[in-house]
């Protein structure tokens, strides 16, 4: 009895929590998550040309050197929350789905990627662009 009791609150917090994050996602405007990541662009660029941030098969930013400093983390983890709000918002916009929108994103930063930055291939592995087998 104790364990469907745990069961049915966790299930509950879990619904809690996602139907917060998305009134969160609903209410940031647009415009303010554009501006985030436009004023991180030049430091996610020169992470990217450092090669220790590439772009994942998932439509996020990935750490591709797993001795990253922890300002690299947190880069790639503020990247990736806008990003994520702004495939929802997308998403909306669009009649979509999210994952739709999250493909579509990998497909356009895989083709902007420089020749020398990295990008994961299908079967995940990082890989410089100039590498990458179609």
């Amino acid at each position: 009895m104790k364990k469907a009791n745990r069961l049915f609150i966790l299930f509950w917090i879990l619904l809690f929590v996602s139907a917060g994050m998305a009134a969160w996602a609903q209410d940031r405007d647009k415009q303010d998550v554009v501006q985030s990541m436009k004023d991180r662009y030049a430091e996610l660029i020169q992470a990217k040309d450092q090669g220790l941030v590439g772009e994942a098969w998932n439509g996020l930013a990935g750490i591709v050197d797993e001795n990253a400093p922890a300002e690299i983390r947190e880069l790639v983890n503020a990247e990736n929350s806008d990003r994520r709000v702004l495939f929802q918002i997308i998403a909306r916009e669009t009649d979509t789905s999210v994952q739709e929108v999250a493909l579509q994103n990998r497909i356009r930063m895989y083709r902007l990627a420089a020749a020398d930055h990295f990008v994961q291939d299908k079967d995940r592995n990082w890989v410089r662009k100039k590498d990458l087998q179609p």
